[in-house]
């Protein structure tokens, strides 16, 4: 049985069936999430396996389900709940179905473009129509276009003029005057001293320049009006969606000269400047003004119901996407998983190999038989267990608590097959650490709050979109609630809150007396929160709870090495690794520990007894002599055994273990070389690099297959590298043991930064402004409550923020680096089974998505 202690135990299985029933099976199993498939094809490219063709099909259908889903966002339409436990459609017919949705959708989308961009064009001649009737009638004042009728008053800045001060502001020819110039009755049409004309709409933003280039090419000779319009909501004609909408200028040049002309309608199609019809007499101006406008209120209802037919399609599209997503992602996994298996032609029956836990055999057994029940076969498919050398895939169950801790652990290095899994350690030693450093029972209680708040809510939460934060705290939240738990709890310790110390139980201290009333309760005792020495006694206390908590942390690491040496069976590393590190620890850091708690049991005369790391040092300077007072009787006697011990448990770390490897392989070399080995393979039936086509995949006749399929050659034994790498682990360990002891004194100074600011905030904040008295009623309760929430703000991003991370972080760094570089390797690979349920059936699908091989 496997527990979030060791990975579950593990076995590889083969299953043979008829080549009809693989589907049937393989979604049987899909459904139990119980079975880790095991590619059976490595090597072989993705478009020559089986179901390439059926992957491709799932790849095309995700890029239609990815363009409806654009679809939906746009039209600002959001995905329905999934009901069902997919569709059970074929993936023929679905891709015929989404495919048709896909056309319709695109078709409605064009004809809707289409009519949008002539309903536009409509709206555009009417404006045109309306502001030049107002300048040809004389009814351009000073006043701008606001749409509506002719009537209406438009602004129009000054024309341009010909003339030596063309490039100034132009002059204004008067209305009544340009317009008999334009009517002349008494000039040809065809006439190229007639006075013409060009009119259109130009985006605002290149009106400006669209002016100037015209007088540069027209010489002087021809006048402008450019009338700004106050409708936002024209198309862009460089935008090819027809959906981006800008502000535009209605201008009409006066020219004269076809030449002249030519160019002109260059300029407008190079400024995106659309060109409009005008007719020169009022009549016919009406008319087509009242043509237009008829022909507008048709073009509103059409798009009106080109809007509708395509809303009501993507309607429907909306209530079934994620029905399709689940589906295609479905089938995909499905065929990908085809894919990893073996299909025998000849014989009609495919081979599928991957690992289960032990405990799940007699699950797999019975969903082969429902599977075969399904398929309409009278057996089951056969099971058979597989003998290998492979490494198993690490197998722990975790729930919603223990997730987030794993997690933590799984990101430095997923545990190794039956290793040591230090998740189920961080759970409780990790938010232990982070209490020391945030210990206060009010920081700690906002820290649960949080916690609890989202736990109450993740239904909530776990079906939205969350930012990368937002997801970060949402996975971690029972992370932050044993954080927040053991910051309270320390606080307690610590007799802190809110940096202000609280007194539970009353306080023992009695002036004049050394011992008070007797100790505190639990915890500090608060009158220590108010004594002159406050910052050295706390200093030396942390410190000390430093060294001794950091210390009994890393022995638990090398301890935990000791099940990790007899589950691998090796009494060269439990004799000649495991209790040379104890030795060598205990009998510098164990006796560290043990100094510092001697000291704190023992009354000293003055108060002051002899300083623990002065007599560290000369115990490794001076063995033998003690020159601070003692400790205890036989102090030289035993520090200098401890000596001798410490510089003893090197060289017995270091030289056995290769020289006894070295050893053991020469001896089991010259047992193979005495023997007929080399005899028997060569003259063995069949190729060692060929194997029958019934012979399980993972026994293989060659060279050993990894783990994923991927074949690992046997590596040879090398004194040399043994060696080193012993070398290396023996001065990682003893000088790590210093470097990773000094590393836990972070656990003090943290705890100090985190009560020191606590306590600066309050004291010159809230008691330094918002508490103080006032003689002004109104004035003290408006200053106590700006400063007040000065407080909760510094509080907040300072202490419950930064503070926060940064005592999290220095945690993971003490849980990964100096406990888990005792025992914990960390190169497993993570059982990942074949299961349906991994399926996000809202996630927006990619080409590639979900596929290993494509």
């Amino acid at each position: 049985m496997g527990s979030l202690f060791q990975s579950a135990h593990m076995k590889l299985v083969q299953i043979i069936d008829r080549n009809d029933a693989a589907r049937t099976v393989v979604a049987e199993l899909g459904e139990r999430s119980i079975f880790q498939f095991r590619d059976m094809n490595a090597g072989t490219s993705f478009f020559k396996r089986t179901f390439s063709h059926e992957v491709r099909r799932c790849n095309e259908v995700n890029r239609r389900l990815e363009y409806l889903h654009r679809e939906l966002t746009l039209a600002d339409l959001a995905v329905h709940e999934r009901h069902e436990e997919g569709l059970r459609a074929p993936l023929v017919e679905l891709d015929e179905i989404i495919g048709r949705y896909e056309a319709e959708l695109k078709e409605l989308g064009v004809q809707e473009m289409e009519i949008r961009r002539n309903h536009n064009a409509l709206r555009e001649q009417r404006i045109v129509l309306e502001v030049c009737s107002a300048i040809y009638e004389g009814a351009l004042g000073a006043h701008e276009y606001t749409g509506g009728s002719a009537a209406r008053d438009v602004e129009a800045p000054p024309a341009v003029g010909a003339g030596p001060s063309a490039g100034s502001p132009s002059r204004t020819t008067s209305p009544n005057i340009l317009s008999s110039l334009v009517a002349n009755e008494y000039l040809s049409r065809s006439d190229d001293t007639a006075l013409q004309y060009v009119v259109g709409m130009i985006p605002r933003t290149r009106a400006a320049k669209f002016e100037r280039v015209v007088f540069r090419v027209a010489r002087g000779n021809c006048m402008i009006h450019n009338v700004p319009v106050d409708e936002d909501d024209l198309l862009d004609p460089d935008d090819r969606a027809g959906r981006a909408t800008v502000l535009k200028n209605v201008v009409i040049v006066f020219f004269s000269g076809s030449v002249l002309r030519q160019k002109l309608v260059k300029i407008c199609q190079y400024f995106g400047c659309v060109r409009y019809a005008l007719p020169e007499l009022p009549e016919e101006r009406h008319t087509l003004l009242t043509t237009v406008v008829s022909d507008l209120g048709a073009s509103a209802v059409l798009l009106d119901r080109s809007v509708q037919m395509r809303r009501a399609n993507l309607d429907t599209v909306a209530h079934q996407w994620a029905e399709w997503c689940y589906t295609v992602q479905r089938e995909k996994m499905t065929y990908n998983a085809l894919n990893m298996c073996n299909f025998d032609a000849r014989r009609k029956v495919f081979i599928a190999e991957g690992w289960i836990a032990v405990r799940d055999e007699e699950a797999l057994k019975e969903a082969l038989e429902v599977a075969a029940r399904k398929a309409g076969d009278e057996t089951s498919p056969i099971l058979n267990n597989v003998s290998t050398g492979l490494t198993p895939p690490t197998y722990l169950p975790v729930g919603k608590v223990t997730a987030g801790f794993q997690a933590l652990v799984d990101t430095y290095g997923v545990p190794k097959y039956r290793e040591v899994n230090p998740g189920v350690f961080a759970v409780v030693l990790f938010p232990y650490l982070f209490g020391i450093m945030f210990g206060d029972i009010g920081h700690g209680a906002l820290l649960v709050a949080f916690a609890l708040w989202m736990i109450c809510n993740e239904k909530r939460f776990g079906k939205r979109r969350l930012d990368d934060i937002a997801e970060m705290c949402f996975g971690g939240r029972y992370i932050l609630l044993f954080n927040g738990l053991f910051a309270m709890y320390v606080g307690t310790l610590y007799n802190e809150c809110f940096a202000v110390p609280v007194d539970f139980f009353g306080s023992r201290f009695v002036p004049g007396e050394a011992h008070g009333e007797g100790p505190y309760p639990w915890g500090i005792d608060p009158m220590w929160h108010h004594a002159e020495n406050k910052i050295t006694f706390f200093n030396s206390y942390k410190m000390k709870l430093s060294i001794v908590v950091g210390v009994a942390h890393m022995f638990l690491g090398i301890l935990l090495s000791l099940v990790n040496h007899l589950e691998n069976r090796s009494a060269i590393s439990v004799f000649f690794q495991f209790l040379p590190e104890v030795v060598f620890f205990v009998s510098i850091f164990g006796y560290l520990v043990f100094m510092i708690m001697l000291k704190w049991a023992k009354e000293w005369p003055g108060g002051n007894g002899p300083p623990i790391l002065n007599t560290l040092i000369n115990m490794f300077m001076s063995p033998g002599t003690i020159t601070e007072p003692p400790l205890f009787e036989g102090q030289a006697t035993v520090q200098v055994a401890l000596l001798a011990a410490a510089f003893l448990a090197v060289p017995l770390l270091l030289l056995p273990k290769p020289l006894i490897g070295y050893y053991q392989h020469r001896k089991a070399s010259r047992a193979a070389a005495a023997s007929n080995y080399r005899r028997m393979i060569r003259d063995s039936q069949q190729p060692p690099h060929e194997a029958s086509p019934m012979q399980p995949a993972a026994q293989p006749a060659g060279p050993s297959q990894g783990p994923m399929g991927v074949a690992e050659e046997e590596e040879e034994y090398s004194f040399t590298d043994e060696f080193v790498h012993q070398v290396i682990h023996t001065i990682e360990f003893v000088l790590g043991s210093i470097s990773n002891t000094a590393s836990y004194l972070r656990l003090w100074a943290l705890s100090l930064a985190h009560s020191q600011l606590s306590e600066l905030f309050w004291e010159k904040v809230m008691v330094g402004f918002a508490l103080s008295e006032s003689s002004n009623v109104v004035v003290g309760g408006i200053k106590g409550m700006v400063f007040t929430f000065v407080w909760l703000c510094l509080s907040f991003m300072v202490l419950m923020c930064m503070e926060n991370l940064s005592s999290f972080l220095h945690a993971l760094r003490l849980q990964w680096v100096e406990f888990q570089n005792k025992f914990y390797s960390g190169s497993g690979i993570k059982f990942e089974p074949f299961a349906y349920a991994s399926i996000d059936p809202y996630a927006v699908p990619t080409m590639y998505a979900s596929s290993s091989n494509d």
